[in-house]
């Protein structure tokens, strides 16, 4: 059986002229992603801007409202007529009154997000933490068999999470849950920003790692590394780590295994606590690694409860960039 398609139920904001178009965008630290989707989430329109998170809010929000419009147009409708614009942004998102409490990567701090594109657009806005997008469009479009218990764990600049608990996206008692990527493996372990220390994604977050690994060559260390990276430590990351260790690199191979170690043991906290039916993996990290999943599984396996292990399948990410832009553009339609 596939993955379940988009289904939609009654009237929609451009049902009377048998149009059935959603946007989904994904506004992160560097660049705003837009994908416009037809009622089967086939995608036909993709469009994308650099963020210009310097030059503050209203100019962020400027682009977005720019970037919709041109989909819209190239579609031969308004942005009105859209059935619903969904956005998934970075940071602690209340997704019932549609503001951005905070997020650190947009330097934004209580923005009223959703009543601002609403104006400016004319079409419904839900807007939603990213990894949460992510998580839900992994496992209603990208997962080859069904499951009602998942957990999305995406490795990029840092460790983010998302839960499908019961069949339904998991927020927590205030819409903030899932923060995987802080649960604390070493408390005495690398610094956080947060201003935790030894948080899963000080362990595993791909800017982490590459900055030890950076400070390293500061201080004078070569190795296989420095042939890696052709001398340009700026680049580094996490799958020249990967690489250079199979090459033979005695400080890259010692950190490989942590971030091995460190990813396993993180998957079998979560397996233990939350018995979920499937694990999906994703993001930066994953993407740009090649033995990462098969090794971390073999550690959860070994450290994993019995019990946890029935049935429990840990997988990579089907869609990539288009995660998060496609769960936030369906999400509507299960009540989430």
């Amino acid at each position: 059986m596939g993955p379940p398609r988009p289904r939609f139920q009654g009237s929609s904001v451009a049902g009377d002229k048998g149009v059935a178009m959603r946007v989904g965008i994904d506004i992160g630290g560097t660049k705003v992603a837009l994908r416009l989707f037809d009622e089967s989430g086939r995608i036909l329109v993709r469009e994308r801007a650099k963020t210009r998170k310097h030059e503050g809010y209203r100019t962020v929000l400027e682009d977005v409202v720019r970037l919709v419009r041109v989909a819209a147009v190239d579609q031969g409708i308004g942005p009105e007529e859209l059935a619903l614009v969904g956005v998934a942004a970075a940071g602690q998102i209340d997704p019932a009154c549609g503001s951005v409490i905070v997020s650190p990567n947009l330097h934004w701090t209580n923005v009223p997000f959703r009543s601002d594109l609403e104006e400016a657009l004319g079409a419904p806005v839900r807007i939603e933490n990213d990894v949460n997008a992510a998580t839900y469009g992994e496992w209603r479009f990208g997962l080859e068999r069904p499951a009602r218990d998942v957990v999305g764990i995406f490795l990029g600049t840092g460790v983010g999470g998302g839960l499908i608990l019961d069949g339904r996206l998991h927020r927590g008692s205030s819409g903030v849950g899932g923060e995987v990527g802080h649960i604390t493996l070493n408390p005495y372990g690398y610094p956080c920003r947060c201003g935790n220390r030894g948080c899963f994604e000080t362990y595993c977050g791909g800017s982490y790692v590459a900055e030890r690994a950076r400070e390293k060559l500061r201080e004078g260390y070569r190795g296989t590394l420095w042939d890696v990276i052709e001398g340009q430590p700026r680049d580094l990351h996490l799958g020249h780590i990967e690489k250079a260790a199979g090459l033979g690199d005695e400080y890259c191979a010692a950190v490989w295994e942590e971030i091995v170690e460190y990813l396993g043991a993180g998957m079998q906290t979560i397996a233990n606590l939350l018995n979920p039916e499937v694990i999906i993996l994703g993001g930066g990290v994953v993407t740009g690694t090649k033995k990462l999943v098969d090794e971390a599984r073999t550690v959860m396996e070994r450290r994993a409860m019995t019990g946890t292990l029935a049935g429990l399948r840990v997988v990579k990410g089907r869609l990539g960039e288009d995660a998060a832009t496609m769960g936030v553009a369906f999400m509507d339609e299960r009540g989430t």
